[in-house]
């Protein structure tokens, strides 16, 4: 299936089923799947097609560690995390797997042909082979390894791994990744304990997955996939990881709206209406515009509406059936039969019409005004100018002569014929009138309905007669093209009036029938090489192609029905040619058993590829003595077949056939390796569980986990983590699979928390042209547009401000997010509380003209981009409500846990309409707390930050509880410097801070313009985003894009703006403008020419002969200069330039390296109360109001994400809540942010994921704890023995995850 074109035409059709996903909008999850071959393709080549492009491994396996725990950091699932990646597939996929493997092969041998053909000098090693993400390869045996050991790496140090079953599925388990995922939840929803309100999250890019979800009948269920962009939109979008869009795609949603797309049949249905099955039906029918398994049916394409138009016959024609399509993957052959005949009757005929007629165009034939059906008739009848006439016809033409003779323009008249003419009469009388130029007009009887039609002569403009004489040379011509007309009329072949309408219907029919099988014939010929009279021919690809409907089903709801069936032909059949198909009903599969992982690679690898099998079987592709040869092909057709891109195309190769290819492979098969023969077999998968009792082990005393790729990744010396292989749930004991929804599910306004309903207000739904921008484009296809009914249409606002004021409520339908009410408006008032004394009052404030304005502007707002964005239609909005939305929990410093919303002066005003005031299930999440038991909060060993005026900031451990002055206290153990003086954090970053300001200077705009020769607005202007309109009305954007006064964003280190709110350039944005200037000198004398702001056209660009090539010619000086690739940020960012960058590296190394051969001691402080102290989970609620600048030194406050807890660094990049940070030593999850730092060494992270301890904005003063605290604190400051194994830049140091050495030689894939 074209997956962007199904994923498209889905969020156009149902616009809200997306959600953009931010840290605090993401539902809880239980399950987590991971179809990984996405995520392994992203990280190894992500479609570069550069033959300069060349990736390591290790960059590979870094790349793909970090993507999985990003997505596992932002979904956070409670109990399963399951990563599945393809093994060996069924022979009906491996069809597709071996097309676009040929087509990849073939496109990089290709781009590197032509890169070596232009001279350019590639890397000496080779590039990545994509095909290798292939079960068998050494490459995925490898994967399999790094991921094993990236998994109990995570269990062993991050705390969110450790409560969670974690299975992983390699490529040594046969199946597709999504089909082993999907297998498991089949199971375990079979099971008798299974929760019927699971909720699931499956990570994938492929449009099969909203299927599988879908037939799931688990209503809460959604899909996680990056932002999809289309067009211009898609070619420019580069992102990293950390600010790359997710979005969860809402199947409860899309089963709602797929519910209003079908619930009109529910009256007229001779059965019950069951959105299950409706759902199951949906299934069935997109599985014809393509799947992965079977061709899709000729002219039917998403993009040309094939979807909607088989929900249309499916609307139309189930209530004349006796029950659904199909039931639980059992297809009902009568019922498609008719859903087929019909969609052939929409599709096929319509598109074979359209062919003949470009055909007659093509052959000349194709007349003005004249119908199709006439012109199937004269194409038998004419010859050469010729014209036959019925007796009829005759004598209609001598009532026209007659009163052309006797009328003309200047007295015109009218002539009229009888009502009873037959259309064939009367198409004849308008082609005479037509030669004639005379008007044709058809007029209508109001008392019986009847037509006649009349002709009339075109009067003169002043409906005077024209007798000048210098227009009797006209006169003449015309009398003589008269005659011409005459004669050919008079000299007609007549006929008599035998043939009926009846008989001219039936002559066409038979006409048409025959061209059609004609065209199917050419089809099949042209295509399959088969002859449509051969009936064996025909039934076999006829019952082939409706097997595969049978068998993609089964697969989807039961699991393979049969490892070796396959679809044995490139194209499908015309659907006319679908007949007669009940004969299937009871179809057989042999289950059979899957190609070993050679044999798959054997089966779907071109010879280009041939060095990723073993040696052993490499000569099998290319030996002119091979019996397989003939199975790799060098050169192979590629056939659009009606797609419009490239990668959409038939690749036209060979099948396998299986019995010769395997008898080929056992004549080598002795040759393979034993370790070769390890890689063809089959494997487990493995599940992974943290076990308390390697936790409990002393160090050194516990299990090492050897690393699988030594020097560079460390062994895991404490490993805490215990594998064992998974086995799937079972069917034992006459378990069935339930492929409907669960007993005690939760549905619409009752779903749990997080998963949005339409349901949570009364709406209507309507399938209609809407123009939804969904992907920053105007969707062209219908849209099923919400419209809510206002509950509160004539509601009094006194009323709704005395009912809700500071009351909570739920906003953003559907996705309902909790808010609070600071306000109650219309465009008159607003209402609000005031506070006096213990009191609350309604107070009213009327509005001036401003506050009217502007309040209907942003209502209007709201109203448009609900319907503009969402297809959601809230009416006309009376009473506005504005809202403060709950920005997360805080901690109060006794240790309760409280809601925090946003600053009122961040209020949203919204319509009044689409509040929700109450939901079934509050989240969880955001309930508010007392405070625990502090045995509870900070159990014994467990790790905690202590925030003490001194010491602030450092990694201790829990050691015991007690009770002081009737307050909870807890005794703390850190390892520290023995020396005083280097307790203190350094202020290297710092000083690297202030001399980077000393260092870079800026320059103000007008001093630039000056220094520069040029005209302030020309200079602002060219640093800007300018744009030329070119012939096409395209915009053109030929500017330096330095600057985005809109956006409010700047380039980091060559613009800012200063106080006085002026920009300010740098050295070496100075520098860029100088080039651009000498380069384009012409164009700069242009601006200075053009006088106020309108936009340039491509005319203007006067002193070329061709303005196009020489804004082409600019856009390549940009291009080349990587203008485009200049890193934009907000105004408020600030960042640490690449030198100062490496300078603080080399004096945080220096100094760590100074610190680690210190002397260390153990220090217990004792009755330390729980506001001194900080537990790691607690650090979202408790940091996210710190400030930073860059130099800040900072320390990792999470047991859970990229980085280790306790390590740290300094801050060298601020921008809103995320902060860039060089650790003091390199960890598995660093990045070199952007090239800016070495491999390894830095990440964005958000500001409550670090205590800040350069500020120490929570650090507690002596007298606010209590002197007995301090006392004991010097106590055992003097009594603890030295120990400088366990101090915690060493704990740093043993965690570090590469080789120093090695750290220049690469970069992060991340």
């Amino acid at each position: 299936m074209g997956i962007p074109k199904f994923f498209r035409w889905m969020s156009e059709r149902y616009p809200m089923c997306s959600q953009l996903i931010m840290q605090n909008r993401i539902p809880e999850f239980d399950n987590l799947y991971l179809d990984m071959n996405g995520i392994v393709h992203n990280c190894s080549h992500n479609n570069n097609a550069s033959a300069h492009y060349r990736i390591s491994e290790e960059e590979i396996w870094i790349g793909i560690f970090n993507y999985v725990d990003h997505i596992f950091a932002k979904i956070k699932p409670k109990k399963l995390f399951f990563l599945a990646i393809d093994g060996v597939a069924p022979r009906a996929k491996m069809n597709q797997q071996r097309s676009r493997r040929f087509r990849t092969a073939q496109e990089a041998e290709a781009t590197r042909a032509k890169a070596l053909a232009k001279g350019e000098e590639l890397p000496e090693e080779p590039p990545f082979d994509s095909n290798c993400i292939t079960p068998g390869t050494e490459f995925m045996t490898k994967l399999t390894a790094e991921l094993r050991y990236f998994i109990s790496k995570k269990v062993s140090e991050d705390s969110n791994w450790r409560g969670v079953e974690i299975v992983l599925s390699g490529p040594e388990v046969p199946g597709e990744g999504e089909h082993k995922i999907m297998e498991y939840i089949r199971l375990a929803k079979a099971q008798p304990d299974y929760n019927p309100n699971t909720r699931h999250c499956l990570y994938g890019l492929d449009a099969d997955l909203i299927m599988l979800g879908l037939l799931s009948h688990d209503p809460h269920f959604a899909l996680l996939r990056e932002e999809v962009t289309f067009g211009r939109q898609a070619a420019k979008k580069k992102t990293t990881l950390d600010n790359q869009k997710f979005y969860l795609m809402h199947l409860s949603l899309m089963r709602e709206y797929l519910d209003l797309e079908f619930v009109s049949m529910k009256d007229s249905l001779p059965f019950d209406y069951d959105l299950e099955r409706v759902l199951d039906d949906f299934i069935l029918l997109a599985l014809f515009v393509g799947n992965d398994f079977l061709p899709h049916l000729p002219n039917l394409h998403i993009h040309e509406g094939a979807l909607g138009l088989m929900f249309n016959i499916y609307k139309k024609t189930l209530p004349s059936f006796e029950g659904y399509l199909q039931n639980g993957g059992q297809v009902n052959m009568k019922r498609l039969q008719i859903i087929l005949t019909q969609l052939s009757e929409a599709v096929e005929l319509e598109s074979f019409e359209a062919e003949r007629v470009d055909l007659l165009y093509l052959q000349g034939k194709q007349e003005d005004g004249a119908t199709e059906r006439e012109l199937l008739h004269k194409m038998e009848n004419k010859k050469k100018g010729d014209i036959t006439i019925t007796e009829t016809q005759k004598e209609l033409f001598g009532k026209i002569k007659e009163f052309i003779m006797e009328h003309s323009p200047a007295n015109p008249g009218q002539l009229h014929f009888p009502a009873n003419l037959n259309a064939r009469d009367r198409r004849f009388i308008e082609t005479v009138a037509n030669d004639f130029n005379l008007h044709f007009a058809t007029e209508y009887s109001n008392e019986d309905d009847s037509k006649h039609v009349y002709i009339e002569f075109y009067e003169n403009e002043e409906g005077e007669e024209d007798v000048s004489e210098e227009d009797e040379d006209y006169d003449e011509e015309a009398i003589a093209a008269r005659d011409r007309v005459l004669g050919k009329y008079e000299n007609a072949k007549v006929i008599k009036d035998e043939m009926t309408e009846e008989e001219l219907s039936r002559i066409e029919k038979e006409k048409f029938d025959a061209d059609h099988k004609e065209w199917k014939r050419q089809y099949y010929l042209e295509k399959m090489d088969i002859d449509i009279d051969n009936e064996d021919q025909m039934e076999n690809l006829k019952r082939e192609y409706i097997t595969g409907i049978q068998w993609v089903l089964h697969y989807y709801y039961n699991g393979v029905a049969s490892w070796g069936w396959f679809f044995p032909y490139h194209y499908a059949p015309k659907i006319s040619d679908l007949v007669d198909i009940e004969k299937y009903q009871d179809l057989k599969f042999n289950l059979g058993k899957p190609f070993r992982p050679y044999e798959q690679l054997m089966g779907v690898l071109p010879t280009l590829s041939r060095k990723l099998l073993p040696t052993a079987y490499q000569e099998l592709m290319t030996s002119t003595t091979s019996p397989i040869l003939d199975f790799y092909p060098h050169d192979f057709d590629m056939d659009l077949n009606g797609k419009r891109q490239e990668w959409e195309a038939v690749v036209k190769i060979p099948f396998i056939d299986e019995k010769r290819l395997l008898e080929a492979m056992k004549t080598y098969e002795h040759r393979l390796s034993k370790d070769e023969r390890k890689r063809s077999e089959f494997g487990n998968s493995y599940k992974f569980v943290y076990d308390d009792s390697l936790a409990a082990k002393n160090d050194g005393e516990g299990v090492t986990y050897t690393s699988p790729l030594p020097g560079i990744f460390p062994d895991i010396h404490h490993c805490m983590s215990r594998e064992v292989v998974f086995n799937l749930p079972t069917l034992d004991g006459g378990l069935e699979f339930n492929k409907t929804l669960c007993d005690g599910v939760k549905l619409g306004k009752d779903a749990l928390a997080g998963f949005p309903s339409l349901n949570t207000i009364p709406h209507a739904g309507e399938l209609r042209f809407h123009n939804v921008n969904v992907f920053q484009t105007e969707s062209r296809n219908e849209t099923m547009v919400v419209t809510l009914q206002n509950s509160y249409e004539d509601a009094n606002i006194e009323d709704i401000a005395k009912s809700l004021l500071y009351k909570r409520v739920y906003v953003n339908y559907p996705y309902l997010q909790e808010a609070v009410i600071i306000g109650v408006s219309n465009n008159r008032a607003k209402y609000y509380i005031k506070i006096a004394g213990k009191k609350k009052q309604i107070r009213e404030h009327i509005m001036d003209d401003d506050e009217k304005e502007d309040w209907r502007k942003r209502i209007g707002r709201v109203e448009y981009m609900s319907s503009k964005r969402f297809g959601l239609e809230v009416g006309k909005t009376e009473i506005g409500l504005h809202v403060c939305t709950l920005r997360g929990m805080k901690k109060t410093e006794a240790g309760a846990y409280v809601k925090e919303y946003v600053n009122p002066a961040q209020e949203d005003l919204i319509p009044l309409q689409t509040v929700v005031t109450k939901i079934s299930n509050p989240d969880e999440r955001y309930v508010e707390r007392p405070p625990p038991p502090i045995q509870e909060e900070f159990p014994l060993q467990s790790k905690a930050f202590f925030l003490g005026s001194t010491m602030y900031g450092t990694l201790g451990t829990i050691m015991g509880h007690g009770n002081n002055k009737n307050s909870e206290v807890a005794n703390l153990q850190m390892i520290v410097p023995n020396d005083a003086r280097h307790r203190n954090e350094p202020s290297f970053g710092r000083s690297v801070a202030r001399k980077q300001i000393e260092t870079i200077e800026y320059t103000p705009s007008y001093a630039v313009a000056s220094q520069l020769g040029i005209d302030g607005l020309v200079l602002s202007k060219i640093t800007s985003s300018l744009s030329v309109q070119d012939k096409g009305l395209q915009r053109i954007n030929l500017g330096l894009n330095l600057k985005f006064e809109a956006k409010q964003q700047k380039v980091v280190g060559y613009t800012r703006k200063n106080h006085n709110g002026q920009w300010e350039y740098s050295a070496k944005a100075i520098e860029l403008i100088v080039s651009y200037m000498r380069e384009f000198p012409k164009f700069i004398s242009l601006l200075h020419s053009k006088k106020g702001n309108g936009m340039l056209q491509v005319n203007d660009l006067v002193w070329s002969e061709s303005g196009s090539k020489e804004v082409q010619k600019m856009r390549q000086w940009l291009k080349s200069n990587k203008v485009d690739e200049l890193p934009r940020a907000s105004l408020t960012t600030e960042e640490l330039e690449e030198p100062f960058v490496k300078l603080i590296e080399d004096l945080a190394t220096q100094y760590n390296d100074e610190y680690d051969d210190l002397q260390f001691k153990k220090v217990v402080i004792q009755h330390v109360p729980r506001t001194v102290l900080l537990k790691p989970a607690d650090a979202e609620v408790k940091l996210h109001s710190q400030s930073f600048k860059l130099g800040d030194r900072i320390v990792y406050a999470l047991e859970a994400g990229a980085v280790p807890l306790g390590f740290r660094g300094t801050v060298v990049g601020v921008q809103e809540a995320v902060i860039d940070v060089v650790f003091d030593t390199t960890f598995m999850g660093g990045t070199n942010l952007g090239g800016r730092c070495s491999d390894f060494r830095g990440l964005a992270l958000p500001f409550w994921s670090v205590i800040n301890l350069s500020y120490p904005s929570f650090a507690h003063q002596p007298n606010e704890s209590n002197d007995h605290h301090q006392q004991h604190q010097q106590q055992h400051h003097s009594n603890k023995r030295h120990d400088n194994q366990h101090h915690p830049r060493n704990n740093q140091r043993n965690s570090n995850h590469h080789n120093n050495s090695n750290n220049s030689k690469r970069r992060n894939n991340a």
